[in-house]
């Protein structure tokens, strides 16, 4: 995988990579390919919301290979090739930066989520929550950008967390957002929230005086964006959920926004 910003450079670049990695196949068919690796049915559409986005803070999106390889195989009448099956558009040469991220970290390949119902549930929450501060702008995927209210405190003052309460479909949560250095932010969220929740969320070991679900962990930006997983996140200090809510938290369907939802843990 890889995230591209929704703006005309970004396109451009992974439009360029891909014509060096298919010199043969029509510009036209991989135009759509590319729109429907963004998620979009037309390229119409993908130019639509293009056109829609703030060129100076454009939303990002995951790049999704197997969306990419069927329009593809469908526009040219003809199954996939073996030695495209495996595709990833990090592997493709594109420069990362300002409009192209990374997320395949070495890691990625080794986290599974899918037998533990423990780290889904944990992952969903962390994913709900990033997923709500990129939509308010409190953040970017950029390294460094940082726009919480006293994002830009005096240093000494930098680790006071930002609280806010969203909601995912019919269910009330809460997050706190905070500094951790190297670019990476600490991401605290509960769902089913506590009274006085806005008091406990920050603490790092908040469990159940957070809420009914209590999920810790940090967002990577500095070597690309993906949600960090440690060995710990099935475990106490990050993760603690009352047994009647794990199952509706471990089903729940959460796309990450433009950045991976699991890779490397970094102390």
């Amino acid at each position: 995988m890889a995230s591209v910003s929704l703006t005309d450079d970004g396109l451009r670049a992974v439009k360029r990579a891909l014509v060096s990695r298919f010199p043969d196949d029509k510009s036209s068919h991989l135009t759509e390919a590319l729109a429907a690796a963004c998620g979009f049915r037309t390229h119409a559409s993908l130019l639509a919301a293009v056109r829609d986005t703030d060129p100076q803070d454009p939303n990002f999106v995951l790049l999704d290979e197997a969306a990419f390889l069927a329009r593809r195989a469908d526009l040219r009448g003809e199954p996939c090739a073996r030695e495209d099956e495996h595709m990833l558009f990090d592997w493709l040469g594109l420069e990362h930066g300002t409009h192209v991220l990374k997320t395949t970290s070495t890691k990625y390949h080794e986290i599974d989520y899918s037998k533990s119902s423990r780290r889904r549930a944990w992952r969903n929450a962390m994913i709900a929550g990033i997923n709500e501060g990129l939509a308010r702008r409190f953040f970017s995927l950029r390294a460094g950008d940082n726009r919480w209210p006293g994002a830009d405190r005096e240093p000494h003052e930098q680790n006071k967390a930002h609280v806010y309460r969203f909601a995912i479909d019919d269910i009330p949560a809460i997050a706190s957002l905070s500094d951790a250095g190297w670019d990476e932010i600490s991401v605290h969220v509960a769902l089913w929230p506590t009274n006085d929740a806005e008091h406990w969320i920050p603490a790092g070991n908040a469990g159940f005086h957070a809420g009914e679900l209590f999920a810790s962990g940090w967002l990577e930006r500095r070597n690309g964006a993906w949600l960090q997983v440690s060995s710990d996140s099935n475990n106490a200090w990050s993760f603690r959920c009352r047994k009647h809510r794990l199952a509706e938290a471990a089903a729940l369907e959460l796309r990450p926004a433009g950045y991976a939802g699991r890779g490397n843990f970094a102390l």
